[in-house]
């Protein structure tokens, strides 16, 4: 079934009206269906509040508040799903760049079979084997996750991916698997730290 037609939200904010005119309706919408009394106020204030996020972020965070709430739900309730998959979502990127590109973020180099020496070439003339897998350029990382990776690495950004770099998931090192449990822990509570105080810091903006 398509996600539009199953979710109202999604018509509210896939027009070309303000985001907050969108955010507006969306809210009233909300009202509608949790069967409570009209309050302009909060509605604007909502509008205002919610109006940084994308239109695809808040009818999903929208349509799910609708489906599960019984009472009438916080900000928090709309903003807290959309803020924790933003940071799966950054979480999950920075560890695949690390698996690939290691704490010095690197670019990754090609890979070439056994070489091999042609016939008639001198002892030391060896010629690579065939290109196995191409070099991998690091990519560059967002001013979110840089910021995120400063606060988290204490100032800069390399000391901050060699903390994430602990991470079972990194691939750096050869943890157990009683120890990697608390490991993953311990660097996804301190990144999380980290990445949402840059996150509230671009909200507040």
């Amino acid at each position: 079934m398509d996600n539009q037609n199953s979710n109202p939200f999604s018509m509210i904010f896939s027009g070309s009206e303000p985001k907050i005119q969108q955010t507006a309706c969306a809210v009233a919408l909300l009202r509608e269906m949790l069967d409570k009394p009209e309050n302009p106020r909060l509605v604007n204030l909502w509008a205002q509040t919610l109006s940084p996020f994308s239109g695809d972020q808040l009818a999903e965070a929208f349509n799910t508040v609708a489906l599960t709430s019984t009472g009438w739900p916080t900000l928090g309730d709309i903003t807290e799903p959309i803020l924790d998959a933003e940071y799966a979502a950054d979480l999950a990127w920075l560890l695949r760049g690390l698996k690939l590109h290691k704490k010095k973020w690197e670019d990754r180099p090609a890979i070439y079979g056994r070489p091999f020496r042609k016939p008639g070439a001198q002892m030391d003339d060896w010629t690579d084997g065939p290109l196995l897998e191409a070099a991998i350029p690091a990519p560059q990382i967002p001013h979110r996750l840089v910021h995120a990776l400063q606060v988290l690495g204490s100032g800069t950004v390399l000391d901050g991916l060699a903390e994430l770099a602990r991470h079972p998931m990194a691939g750096q090192y050869d943890w157990d698997a009683a120890e990697a449990g608390k490991v993953k822990f311990q660097v996804e509570r301190e990144f999380r730290s980290a990445w949402m105080i840059v996150r509230r810091r671009e909200l507040a903006a």
